[in-house]
């Protein structure tokens, strides 16, 4: 396996993981749960993920995102 396949890997897998835990620390700030946030919950997980990814892909170098 090459080694940008290997960054894109792990930018994808931080990401995700990073929309996850930052919306369950906002869920946490509210006082309220995942079931009762419903599809916000979701919305919120994907834009926190991508927030990740474009700033990870640039401190990796992943070259996801175009120049």
């Amino acid at each position: 396996m090459s080694s940008l396949f290997i960054r894109r890997a792990v930018v994808a897998v931080l990401s995700v993981l990073a929309g996850v835990l930052g919306t369950w620390v906002i869920l946490l700030i509210l006082g309220t749960d995942w079931a009762e946030f419903g599809i916000e919950a979701l919305i919120v997980v994907i834009a926190l993920g991508i927030a990740a990814m474009i700033w990870l892909d640039y401190f990796l170098s992943a070259e996801i995102l175009p120049e």
